[in-house]
């Protein structure tokens, strides 16, 4: 089954995080194309690492209903909850981002960060007060709850949105 990615960003989000087997780059030109995989219709990324010259390639389904881009949204990922990302990796994602935000020249890190905290808010079930335990199913996203469980709060990941959307 091939993971789905509900949008573009997503899909080019996950890329990004999946560098290069053999060099760990991240730096790829994507082609992109709609593909049949085994009679399901999904989208193909593919290209050659800009540093090791490494062929690379990405497929994803493609989501039940197409999610445009927001207008005035710099991302977009995608009206439900993520299947590539649980809400551990999201708060880890956004966590990266924000250590970005900081840097010269990344002004676009913040307002990413911004949407991945939005991202890990929308595995919180309304008028829960955090996160539940099945919307952590990666290892990584697993270990990261068990380190921090309180990042996962409503109201801790509501404040640290609200410090980066003020930037």
């Amino acid at each position: 089954m091939l993971p789905v990615a509900r949008t573009r960003d997503e899909a080019h989000l996950y890329m990004d995080l999946h560098g290069c087997a053999e060099c760990g780059s991240v730096d790829v030109a994507w082609a992109e194309a709609l593909v049949d995989r085994s009679g399901e219709m999904a989208r193909r990324y593919h290209g050659s690492c800009g540093q090791c010259g490494q062929e690379r390639e990405f497929v994803f389904a493609l989501p039940e209903r197409p999610t445009p881009p927001r207008p005035g949204e710099y991302v977009t990922f995608g009206p439900s909850t993520s299947r590539l990302f649980d809400a551990g990796q999201w708060v880890e994602i956004a966590d990266m981002l924000t250590l970005a935000a900081g840097l010269p020249g990344s002004e676009d890190s913040a307002r990413i960060a911004v949407a991945c905290f939005d991202e890990a808010l929308k595995f919180l079930p309304d008028g829960a007060g955090e996160a539940p335990a099945e919307a952590f199913w990666s290892a990584d996203g697993q270990a990261f709850r068990a380190r921090s469980p309180e990042r996962f709060r409503r109201d801790e990941l509501l404040a640290r949105r609200a410090g980066l959307a003020g930037r």
